[in-house]
């Protein structure tokens, strides 16, 4: 892989990754110009986008993406739709004029520490490598594999598109350039008892089919969409057979019940919906 980039000329790596840069600054720059969700289109000054672009574009991202652009699904690339600790996600779209997500994971040593501790233990994964760049590709192939079951077992996650290295392409939540907003975001949602029973819902199909356990789980991993919840960030998820699925599945409760019983909803009680959830399986 490395032969390959390095064969590839420098002056057309420069002239991509400044087009990219050019292409997202400008389209940021239309997003921040629509007023139709203030608080999550914020005025960012030119240097932090920057930052927040170079901070995954690398040399070997730039190639894989360049790839998909030039021979694979993707016809451009517009803006950020957010910039987390893990990874930034970006709004493009493909040769059919439909919005897609792309997720590109951060090559970083300090995110990859906590990485390993949501690895070890899940029996999918029987060697886990030392190279800070196969863990972070590991990890997003983690989470393109745990959106593959959740998506089978029928549960509102973005679908899979394509994974590659730190690069996730996955289906957009939202409309037009507008982006979903998170369910903490929220004043006042409306049907909250409907949404808490379908995040119930969620959590015990993603454990009895899917097999899974979010680890993760609360209003800032939940879009709000269509007045109805999809649950996205699922790069931690990890088996019911890992040794601290139970752990992190009681800490996902924990929270959901949390946020609900803040809102004004009557919730369960929390023990009896765990047993429920982890009985049921049988």
């Amino acid at each position: 892989m490395v032969k390959e980039i390095n064969d590839v000329d420098e002056d057309l790596d420069e002239d991509f990754e400044s087009a990219i840069d050019d292409n997202m600054n400008s389209s940021i720059d239309e997003l921040e110009k629509k007023s139709i969700d203030s608080k999550r289109i914020k005025k960012i000054d030119q240097s932090k986008k920057r930052a927040v672009i170079e901070s995954v574009f690398d040399e070997r991202t730039v190639f894989l993406l360049n790839k998909l652009l030039v021979n694979g699904p993707l016809e451009r690339v517009e803006g950020v739709i957010s910039a987390g600790k893990e990874a930034n996600v970006y709004l493009a779209y493909d040769h059919n004029g439909n919005e897609v997500a792309i997720k590109i994971y951060k090559i970083d040593s300090n995110t990859s520490k906590w990485m390993r501790n949501y690895i070890i233990g899940d029996p999918r994964f029987k060697k886990i490598p030392h190279n800070v760049s196969k863990i972070i590709f590991l990890w997003a192939s983690k989470e393109f594999k745990n959106l593959q079951r959740a998506y089978k077992a029928g549960l509102r996650v973005p679908k899979p598109i394509y994974i590659k290295n730190n690069l996730l392409l996955m289906e957009y939540i939202g409309f037009g350039p507008i982006p979903a907003p998170l369910l903490k975001d929220i004043k006042d949602p409306v049907n909250l008892e409907e949404i808490y029973n379908e995040i119930l819902q969620f959590i015990k199909i993603l454990y009895q089919r899917a097999k899974l356990v979010h680890g993760d789980l609360s209003e800032f991993n939940i879009l709000y969409h269509n007045q109805r919840p999809v649950v996205i960030d699922i790069s931690q998820a990890v088996s019911t057979q890992h040794p601290k699925a139970e752990i992190y599945l009681t800490r996902d409760i924990k929270n959901i019940f949390h946020y609900f019983e803040k809102q004004g909803v009557s919730i369960l009680d929390p023990k009896t919906f765990y047993y429920d959830v982890i009985e049921l399986d049988k």
